[in-house]
């Protein structure tokens, strides 16, 4: 009898000791199943979820009422797949589990959207749980947030395609640098080329030119100053007759040469040019083309005009010699127009003759890169282009014309305010 109650004792104590190590047990479990760092939920073969840690409310951003019918699978607001779409809470990795589709869940992507409309990404993991007769009586889901790894890959794969378009644009501006480069090297050849040219053909029209001032001296002033000399020589003698007749002849040779000597200074450099500038020095060229030539000539410009910069005044000046040298050598027209124009910023000259126009291949070659453009039409440019102007070519069958416009700097401020005053001025007058 007392051995009896003796193990009776022995027994309930025993398993007093057995439950209180259970619940210990179960308290350690609790504890580190909630400060477990990733999320743990459990659900029945039916869906409905059992328990959860902490780490999966906060995932979900909410907490599911335990064991809810209403709420099965999953504890999330809603569920989409990776490519975006709706995903179900039956059709998610946990339904196809508990249902036998899947044996188990390993590292599978699921976008999980909160209450509060936010959404993050996560990796789940899940295995199925079995009775002893191998049926399946829930399931276990283990899963964490990589929505910051996620933004981090997919940044990367920003970077990595910036930097390949980065390195598509370079290999392409290194393309169209180096046809560019290619480009600007025909281009310099081509415009060698054409500078070679015109300095021969320069330098062979310098030739004739002084070929053509040498037949001057010789033919004119030449001759008269030997008349000059034979006149002195018959008044140097006491018995010489008609001394009246022959000095009148030397005086006529003297005054002859003194004309001859001025056209050719003229024609080298203007002088008038330098001291009363282009119109007076137009106005005088114009006429003298006109006698030589025969050719009319009407030239309009500007009444009072103020001199212009010494090398737009000259740039001017040996833009019209050639255009009036052209139109008696090639237009065969009857006359021709002057005109010029003067604005605040810029001066226009327009040479038009009324002649057989000029040939278009030739227009179309007298651009900055033909190789055999004349001479005259491409010096003419190269002056209108060294100041900054333009140079154009108008040409029909009813004549051409040439028309230049070169830029004017600014009057300075105190220029302005004297021309101000004498307008003033002027107008009380």
């Amino acid at each position: 009898m007392n051995s009896r109650l003796t193990f009776e004792g022995e027994s309930t104590g025993d398993l007093k000791q057995a439950e209180d190590a259970l619940r210990e047990n179960e308290e350690r479990y609790r504890i580190l199943f909630n400060l477990a760092p990733v999320g743990v939920y459990s659900c029945e073969a039916s869906g409905v979820i059992r328990d959860y840690n902490n780490r999966a409310a906060e995932l979900w951003g909410r907490r599911p009422e335990r064991g809810d019918t209403d709420e099965r699978f999953c504890g999330s607001f809603k569920l989409y797949r990776p490519d975006g779409s709706f995903m179900p809470h039956e059709q998610c990795p946990m339904g196809d589990v508990l249902t036998g589709k899947m044996p188990g869940i390993h590292d599978v992507e699921v976008h999980i959207e909160r209450p509060d409309a936010s959404r993050i990404v996560v990796i789940v993991n899940i295995s199925p749980l079995k009775d002893d007769q191998g049926e399946i009586i829930g399931a276990i889901n283990c899963f964490y947030d990589v929505t910051e790894r996620k933004r981090a890959e997919e940044a990367l794969r920003e970077t990595v395609t910036e930097r390949r378009r980065a390195e598509e644009a370079l290999r392409e501006s290194e393309t169209q640098l180096r046809l560019a480069n290619e480009k600007l090297e025909s281009l310099v050849q081509r415009r060698t080329a054409t500078l070679r040219h015109l300095s021969a053909k320069l330098m062979r029209l310098q030739d004739e030119e002084h070929r053509r001032i040498a037949r001057n001296l010789h033919d004119s002033l030449g001759q008269h100053l030997a008349s000059i000399k034979m006149n002195l020589d018959l008044l140097s003698r006491a018995e010489a007759p008609n001394k009246d007749q022959v000095l009148s002849e030397a005086l006529e040779s003297v005054e002859r040469s003194i004309a001859e000597t001025r056209t050719l200074s003229f024609l080298l450099h203007p002088p008038m040019l330098d001291e009363v500038g282009f119109a007076s020095a137009a106005r005088w060229y114009a006429d003298e083309f006109a006698k030589r030539s025969g050719i009319e000539v009407k030239l309009d410009l500007p009444d009072g005009i103020d001199r212009l910069p010494e090398l737009t005044e000259m740039a001017l000046f040996r833009i019209l010699q050639e255009s009036l040298t052209n139109v008696h050598r090639h237009s065969g027209s009857s006359s021709v127009e002057i005109g010029l124009s003067v604005t605040e910023n810029q001066v226009v000259l327009r040479v038009r003759d009324f002649g057989r126009g000029m040939p278009a291949g030739l227009r179309q070659s007298s651009d900055k890169n033909g190789n055999h453009v004349g001479v005259g039409l491409s010096g003419m440019r190269e002056r209108a282009t060294d100041l900054g102007g333009s140079f154009d070519i108008e040409s029909n069958s009813c004549g051409s014309a040439i028309i230049v416009a070169l830029p004017l700097p600014a009057p300075a401020s105190g220029e302005l305010r004297a021309s101000e005053g004498n307008l003033r001025n002027n107008s009380v007058a």
